[in-house]
């Protein structure tokens, strides 16, 4: 059987396990928390929006009428629909087309009809439209449907975790001890993704690990957008994937995927994806205008420990 070849399922079950398990307590956790019923339409308005039949057909989040859902195509005008309700559509569509909108968009209302439930409503989001993206484009990548059956439909083995926000960074911290893919390319698709949801802190940030492993500034600077010409061809492909990802409606083309299953193993790009939702958590702080730099000039430095926890560093000593 080919590594691209699964007979069903979510890879990630197969090549990640410790973060498929990470993902499913996150998404609990958060399920517990926030309304279910908003994260509903949410999460069927952006499998609308994405053309994710897959995700159309999976199991309901929360109770929402026919009316409601015959209707989402039209959520900002149809009777059917309350105030919190189109809040929460407001913030979802905003999160996933343009997060740099949402702090002084749709964000004041939201907050003002969910309250305190506006934060878990946010990591909901998180979990719903990056979750989706990835979903879509492993499914394409193994030539197999994968939707929030496979990854959000809470078991009897998921724990909850009554602090939703903890348990999204055990996420975190679970992907990243993955180490199937090198520190360079690493930092290339994180920077990738800074850039396109315009993290200040993210972009301020450089990996310890990177810059030892031998990547200097002008090799970052081509994760800009239209800059990744001098890169290697397996350094474009994985922007290349990052983009499929986080951009449109993640419909990798016939070539894109030729050139996955050339460039990267079935592993690697399975933790490519990982790496993908895990630095997407930035759109959580984006969202809420959290995202600030913490250094005026230069950048802050990072390492991750062998526990996977983010740590803010000394310069290394080669710069």
């Amino acid at each position: 059987m080919s590594q691209w070849t699964l007979v069903e399922g979510d890879p990630r079950r197969v090549f990640t396990p410790e973060v498929f398990a990470a993902l499913g307590t996150a998404v609990a956790s958060v399920r517990a928390a926030a309304p279910a019923a908003a994260l509903e339409l949410i999460r069927q308005r952006e499998a609308m929006l994405l053309g994710f039949t897959a995700e159309l057909e999976a199991p309901a989040w929360g109770e929402v009428s026919a009316e409601q859902v015959a209707s989402l195509s039209a959520w900002s005008s149809a009777a059917c629909f309350g105030e919190a309700d189109r809040a929460a559509l407001a913030l979802g569509e905003q999160f996933a087309i343009d997060v740099t909108g949402v702090a002084s968009g749709p964000l004041p209302a939201a907050a003002a009809a969910f309250g305190g439930s506006v934060l878990p409503l946010v990591q909901g989001i998180f979990l719903i439209d990056i979750g989706q993206r990835c979903a879509k484009a492993l499914g394409r990548l193994f030539d197999t449907n994968v939707s929030s059956a496979d990854w959000a439909t809470p078991g009897a083995e998921v724990t909850i975790d009554p602090d939703s926000m903890a348990a999204v960074s055990a996420l975190l911290r679970e992907t990243a001890k993955l180490q199937t893919i090198d520190p360079v390319l690493r930092e290339l698709v994180r920077l990738r993704g800074a850039h396109h949801h315009q993290c200040r802190r993210c972009q301020s940030v450089r990996s310890v690990a990177a810059i030892e492993a031998g990547a200097d500034e002008e090799l970052l600077a081509a994760t800009l957008p239209g800059a990744e010409h001098a890169l290697s061809e397996r350094s474009r492909t994985a922007l290349l994937l990052t983009d499929a990802v986080l951009l449109g409606t993640v419909d990798l083309s016939n070539e894109l995927v030729s050139r996955v299953h050339a460039e990267l193993t079935a592993a690697e790009a399975v933790e490519l994806i990982c790496y993908v939702l895990r630095n997407s958590a930035n759109k959580i702080a984006v969202a809420f205008g959290a995202d600030a730099a913490i250094v005026d000039e230069g950048f802050e430095y990072q390492s991750i420990d062998a526990d996977g926890e983010t740590l803010t560093v000394e310069a290394p000593a080669s710069l």
